[in-house]
């Protein structure tokens, strides 16, 4: 079983293009719910952001009408904070001071501009799909941390699940056939490592 670690895709300008096309994560700490903050229209289809696996509504609606595994609940994210950044056909050549004035951290391309509900509205709905899929792996020392494929290695994975959290490596891990339905559904969002079995 070929097992695969997967994340967004790079993006240009560092934090900046990540809060660009990801956004944020909100959390209300009297009510203890995470929400979404993020610019828009253009939103990517499926993300991870802060730890969370995002899901928009359509793709949310076909994993649960697929037969894959390893998701035991979804979480719906309320739109708290969404501004208007057509940024997508910006030329990533230039440095991001050419398309922005930027003050304090990346994250003031959100909190700086009002939030537009007319444009939430027209936003798709978003949610957190918790993975409980299990996988155990093995960290190789004699490896550099960044070569993911050499430095971890799978131990064992549980056979009733086609995503997974592991053991001693954060992040989100996948099988092939979870891959080629992501791949079909999620075009261009994320990148995949394969991540050997142990020797």
């Amino acid at each position: 079983m070929n097992i695969y670690y997967f994340t967004n895709v790079a993006r240009p300008w560092g934090d900046w293009g990540t809060v660009l096309a990801y956004g944020m994560i909100g959390w209300d700490e009297d009510t203890d719910i995470d929400s979404i903050e993020r610019t828009g229209p253009y939103t990517p289809l499926a993300y991870i952001r802060s730890g969370v696996l995002v899901l928009t509504q359509a793709i949310k609606d076909a994993l649960e009408r697929s037969d894959l595994k390893g998701i035991n609940r979804f979480e719906h994210l309320e739109k708290t904070h969404i501004v208007e950044l057509q940024w997508q056909d910006w030329d990533t050549n230039k440095a991001i001071t050419e398309h922005l004035d930027l003050e304090g951290e990346p994250e003031s391309i959100i909190d700086s501009r009002p939030h537009d509900p007319e444009l939430a509205k027209r936003m798709p709905e978003y949610w957190q799909a918790f993975v409980v899929g299990k996988l155990s792996l093995r960290k190789d020392p004699k490896q550099p941390e960044n070569d993911l494929g050499k430095y971890l290695q799978v131990l064992k994975a549980d056979d009733k699940a086609d995503f997974f959290k592991a053991d001693v490596y954060g992040g989100y891990f996948l099988n092939e056939r979870a891959k080629q339905w992501l791949e079909q559904h999620c075009p261009g969002c994320f990148d995949f490592t394969l991540i050997a079995p142990a020797s």
